[in-house]
């Protein structure tokens, strides 16, 4: 199959036809986006997956007569772009090596890539590798019309309108603030700009001061309530420390921890090297009292300070390493430390929980078998311990002062309480590690004072969001909670940028506003982008954009102000009204604590009666179990796998391996196997199509089941799509269908009702398929001598009146006997036997059956009751061991029975002789047999030399094989 043929003869269709240009009409609309592409690389099969999803569903909309509009653009915001451009002009070798070796640029082109326009431009949609040129190799329904990107000019007065709405609303604030840093862009940071560390939460410690003499060793601790069952102080042994002034006190820190306290705001003075000397004491805060200071190798130097307080009772890494120092008292002596101190030292428990004993930690490491610091179900413990404690515990009735109080209100009691005093300091710090900038710089966590933030924090803000969130459709569902958190939890978010690419700050152009924060309501732009395209950006006013979002002001004044036409104005508000608000929303599920819940945010905030309708959240994509980089390289790039495979094969392979919402993990060898599939596929069609054209004739047993079967897929297809499944889609509109239809041409007898139905199977398959494989379908289509494009033909309807399951129970029956044959035959060895007898259960096998089916349906059954009434209502001898038994299998089985093939049972009469009688020659071709024979089981003539007749039972006929 030449597949890049076909792909580019109907793409240049599609494009001539403009089919995919969407305008306001009377029909009903469905407008879709997805996540406009960040173009710091190429296009890889990871996005192939995000970006194949909304186009599916825009062409499954389409076929349901919606009127669908689905734009694309690129963002260029933000410093990951200026990061790479300055990775090119520093030559930064293993970035070049990418770049020349994988991506196929010239050494000699290189020096126009330090220009942050043309590498973003180069990779939006001028290489053959860029994001354009992929979607359009992919066959994408996309209005390209409306196309855009975030440093056009249009685009940053669209931005500047919306920022001036926030400050009027108060919600622009400047402050003091915890941020991700990038130390050699000197610019805050957030998941856009990220090499690693995307999703990660900044944290703040509490810094307990433990004093030795004039020095102070700030242990932190995210659970300062735990203070009163410490029992020593926990320090790295092969960690280099050092002493620094630290506000005028003398700190013992990790040499890692010094710098991270400049970057928080400390004032940090002289810093000379430390000596640990594990042979002296130290006070602890808030209690006085004095403890050890033993060593542990657990303990991070590059987290936070590097010095731990230890609490065994309620912390699994601490009682782990107290109790191996205890039991390896030698491991003591190298530090000068008496091993009956740490003998003596014992947990204390200053947390009540239900659900654990004394000492929660010790409770959870037994539980888990834990032995040792390595062990990895130490997080697992922690995690636990933690959660419980917090949401159920209480302090324990001998702690001063707190006793009683609930372990949520004490952890913050606490800590005001020691804050106030001076024995505690704060310190924020990553949850995890490793977070790397574009740039390739470690980021640190940095208080920033003269910044510009996005007051998520505001209460009012929240309340319009929840509300905005409960009228909307989340798929799937469970993201709901991970919404509602993040909605609760997010706080001020730094907006701007002071270098990078993008919008001024309205109030202080010297500020960029930053990627996460010009890409909230983008979408309401799509619906308006092509006509502002013919407009002099210098026109747009605050004043244009409120007239066509939110109707203030008229068209003929909006005119007079700016020379902008009336024509246009109101184009803009028409299309504005008619697509918004959008239908869904599709992105990743990783966005939901940023981008996706901002989104929710600004819509709340400035289209409150348009909401979004739903969003959709997806998986992340690997390669051969492996995570994907562009900037290191180990992708495969779109146009590499559609010059392989061909545009189909790599939609249907994304479509089919997990629903959208789960991981997807492409693999080469099953990219390989679908690509045969789909050649199957087309080989298959084109038979289907050089069959010559018959009238309906009457249908036989196969052709009610083929046509029965169609209706069902068509009718769990259209449920898939509905719901976003479209790997459930693909199964039935593909896989399964495709097995359905080759039984069926193995069953068909008559050559005409044969025809008839294959053409007629046909024409709804490649409506199924069309919106998974648009130009294998519309290529078939086409030589189907049907009229028009498939992609917008009307999507295929179940006929109700075609479902047949007694058909279907019949197909299903005769299957299972060939398996059950297939079984036997490799028992005995007979690979072409010469004689293969079916015998089917006696009368009175049926109706006791179908006594039992009755009482199972009624509820429990009563097998004392059912014997008695079997024997009265057949009236005849038979041994009550052999009913019983035959009573207790049936009940077993009707009992596992799925509820519609009981349904179908209970209606139907099933006449097992004449459906193997009818089925025989086929059977018997099956297994290349030479003879078929069917019995009833009590027929006095039957062939039967081992008697195999007894063991017939309904709907599962005995079986010889000679």
């Amino acid at each position: 199959m030449n597949w890049q043929e076909i792909d580019a003869k109907w793409q240049d269709a599609w494009r001539e036809a403009k089919i995919f240009e969407a305008e306001p009409s009377d029909k009903p609309k469905f407008y879709l986006t997805v996540a406009y592409p960040y173009v710091s690389g190429p296009m890889h099969i990871g996005h192939g997956r995000t970006y194949t999803v909304p186009d599916v569903t825009a062409r499954y909309k389409r076929m349901r007569g919606y009127n669908v509009l689905f734009p694309m653009a690129y963002h260029f915001t933000g410093t990951p772009i200026v990061g790479a451009a300055k990775r090119v002009a520093r030559r930064e070798p293993e970035f070049v090596r990418v770049l020349t070796q994988r991506y196929g640029i010239l050494e000699s082109e290189l020096s126009q890539f330090e220009n942050p326009h043309y590498f973003a431009n180069h990779f939006a949609r001028e290489s053959d590798l860029s994001y354009r040129k992929g979607m359009e190799w992919l066959g994408y329904s996309i209005d390209w019309r409306r196309e855009f990107t975030t440093v056009d000019p249009h685009y940053q007065k669209f931005i500047t309108w919306q920022y001036h709405q926030l400050q009027e609303a108060g919600l622009i604030v400047k402050g003091k603030h915890p941020v991700k840093w990038c130390p050699r862009c000197g610019n805050p940071v957030t998941d856009h700009d990220l090499l690693d560390g995307e999703g990660v939460e900044i944290v703040e410690f509490t810094l307990l001061k433990y004093r030795s003499g004039d020095y102070i060793l700030p242990a932190a601790t995210l659970r300062p309530e735990t203070v009163f069952g410490v029992t020593n102080l926990w320090l790295n042994p092969d960690v280099k420390y050092v002493c620094a002034e630290v506000d005028g006190e003398k700190w013992v820190v990790s040499e890692q921890a010094v710098e991270k306290l400049r970057q928080q705001g400390y004032r940090v003075g002289k810093v000379v090297p430390g000596r640990i000397d594990f042979s002296k004491e130290v006070e602890v805060p808030l209690t006085h009292k004095r403890v050890p200071v033993l060593p542990a190798r657990f303990v991070d130097p590059d987290n936070a300070t590097g010095v731990v307080g230890s609490v065994p009772s309620h912390a699994p890494y601490d009682h782990v390493a107290l109790l191996e120092l205890q039991q390896k008292p030698g491991a003591l002596e190298p530090y000068g430390i008496i091993p009956q101190k740490v003998a003596e030292l014992k947990p204390i428990s200053v947390i009540e929980v239900s659900g654990f004993g004394e000492s929660p930690a010790i409770d959870i490491v037994e539980r888990m078998g834990i032995k040792n610091q390595t062990d990895p179900k130490l997080e697992d413990a922690t995690a636990e311990v933690y959660r419980n404690e917090f949401a159920k515990g209480r302090m324990r009735p001998w702690v001063p002062k707190y006793a009683g109080m609930p372990v949520s209100q004490a952890k913050q009691a606490v800590r005001d309480d020691m804050l106030a005093s001076n024995e505690a300091a704060t310190m924020h710090e990553f949850a995890a590690k490793p977070v790397t900038c574009r740039c390739n710089t470690p980021v640190v966590v940095k208080v920033v004072e003269d910044q510009w933030f996005l007051n998520y924090a505001d209460e009012g803000w929240k309340t319009k969001a929840r509300a905005c969130l409960a009228r909307m459709h989340l798929v799937p569902p469970e993201t709901r909670a991970q919404f509602e958190h993040t909605i609760d939890w997010l706080h001020e978010w730094p907006c701007t940028r002071s270098i990078g690419m993008g919008t001024p700050a309205p109030w202080d152009p010297k500020w960029i506003i930053e990627s996460l924060s010009d890409s909230t309501i983008y979408m309401a732009y799509y619906t308006i982008s092509h006509i502002l395209k013919t407009i002099d950006p210098s026109r747009l006013t605050d004043e244009v954009f409120d007239y066509v979002f939110r109707g203030e002001g008229d068209s003929e004044s909006v005119s007079s102000s700016t020379g902008i036409e009336r024509e246009k104005l109101e184009h803009m508000r028409r299309e504005f009204e008619y697509w918004y608000p959008m239908d869904y929303r599709m992105s990743a599920n990783e966005l939901i604590p940023n981008h996706l819940t901002f989104h929710v945010f600004h819509h709340a905030l400035l289209f409150p009666d348009r909401c979004p309708r739903g969003i959709v959240s997806f998986g992340m994509a690997v390669l051969e179990g492996q995570k994907m980089s562009s900037s290191k390289g180990n992708i495969i790039a779109i146009n590499e796998a559609v010059r392989e495979h061909g545009a189909d094969t790599v939609r249907l392979y994304l479509m089919s391996v997990a629903e959208p919402w789960q991981d997807l993990d492409w693999r080469a060898s099953e990219v390989a196997a679908m690509r045969k599939n789909l050649e199957r596929f087309y080989s298959l069609a084109e038979e289907i199509i050089a069959l010559p054209d018959a009238k309906a004739p009457s249908f036989a047993q196969p052709e009610r089941w083929m046509l029965s079967r169609l209706q069902t897929h068509i009718k769990a297809a259209t449920e898939a799509l509905d719901s976003f499944e479209t790997r459930e889609a693909v199964q039935h509109s593909f896989f399964m269908l495709m097995q359905d239809l080759r039984w069926y041409m193995k069953r068909a007898r008559q050559p005409e009702a044969r025809a008839h139905t294959l053409k007629r199977v046909l024409d709804v398959w490649l409506r199924l398929l069309a919106p998974f494989t648009p130009h294998v379908c519309e290529e078939l289509w086409r030589r189907a001598g049907k009229e028009g494009f498939v992609a917008v033909a009307p999507w295929p309807k179940a006929d109700e009146r075609q479902i047949d399951k007694s058909a279907e129970l019949v197909e299903s029956y005769i299957e299972r006997v060939l398996e059950d044959v297939g079984k036997i035959r490799k028992v005995v060895k007979a690979e072409r036997p010469r004689r293969v007898c079916l015998y089917v259960a006696q009368d009175w096998k049926w109706k006791a059956y179908r006594i039992t089916m009755e009482r199972a349906r009624a509820g429990r059954v009563d097998f004392g009751k059912l014997l008695r009434e079997v024997e009265g209502e057949l009236g005849l001898r038979l041994h009550r061991a052999d009913l019983s038994k035959f009573l207790q299998q049936a009940a077993a089985e009707v009992r596992g029975m799925p509820a519609d093939q009981f349904e179908t049972l209970t209606a139907t009469r099933v006449d097992e002789l004449q459906i193997l009688l009818d089925a025989a020659d086929f059977i018997r071709e099956q297994l290349g047999a030479q003879e078929v024979r069917v019995f009833k089981a009590d027929d006095p003539t039957r062939y039967d030399p081992q008697n195999r007749a007894l063991l017939a039972v309904p709907l599962r006929p005995a079986i010889f094989v000679e």
